[in-house]
């Protein structure tokens, strides 16, 4: 697994990783840019005014706390989801790197893609609305993020690399083999999109790490990659 994440971080300078990054940056600042915006556009419409002007104070307060503590856990989530849209550009420039005699990935069509990408930055945001709550208890809100997240990211991102070269059910064989290593992949990871500056990179060092794993799974012969 280390080695996986070091030969990862050894290729930040490639340029298709350089390109993925700003296409997802840039997207993920318009969907909050929108979610804020209808966020206003709801409580302004449907929030009533109340005759204590203190208490309108507070109850726009609160939805603006809900709104930075939210986005401070969905904006690494977020841009680790869009990132899924141009995972072929990291997965390829990982494998022509440290793969080049081992058989090429297929083509995964540009609308599966999209719909994976959505389905999981779907399912990220739900799960994190349903335990939202237990995120501002203090000590327990790390445990359930991480947890949560560890397993949603080693699970999906997994699923997203394998999918390129298997069959779901042979992706899913091999993402149970050594379930342990990529829940605990999935774990730093989620530590790292926490971090202010790294967890701009982290999903496409998550991306390139979990290439390696994979091919770690299906036997590869690249010197590449250190048991």
């Amino acid at each position: 697994m280390y080695s996986a994440i070091t030969l990862a971080i050894g290729q930040l300078g490639d340029p298709a990783f350089r390109s993925v990054l700003l296409k997802a940056l840039a997207l993920t600042v318009v969907i909050f840019f929108l979610l804020g915006v209808g966020a206003t556009t709801v409580f302004s419409s449907y929030v009533p005014n109340f005759q204590w002007e203190w208490v309108n104070t507070v109850l726009s307060a609160l939805t603006g706390l809900g709104f930075v503590v939210g986005g401070f856990f969905l904006f690494p989530l977020v841009i680790s989801a869009l990132i899924g849209l141009f995972l072929d550009d990291i997965s390829d420039a990982v494998e022509e790197k440290h793969y080049p005699n081992d058989e090429k990935a297929h083509d995964v069509p540009i609308m599966s893609s999209i719909w994976d990408a959505v389905k999981f930055l779907a399912v990220i945001i739900i799960c994190n609305i349903i335990v939202l709550p237990l995120y501002f208890i203090p000590v327990i809100n790390l445990f359930v993020y991480y947890i949560l997240n560890g397993y949603l990211i080693s699970r999906e991102y997994f699923q997203m690399v394998a999918i390129r070269h298997h069959d779901v059910d042979d992706v899913t064989r091999l993402r149970k083999s050594k379930s342990t290593e990529l829940f605990i992949l999935g774990v730093i990871i989620a530590f790292c999109l926490t971090i202010p500056i790294v967890n701009l990179i982290t999903p496409i060092v998550a991306t390139a790490a979990m290439v390696h794993l994979y091919k770690k799974r299906v036997g590869s012969k690249s010197v590449s990659l250190v048991p």
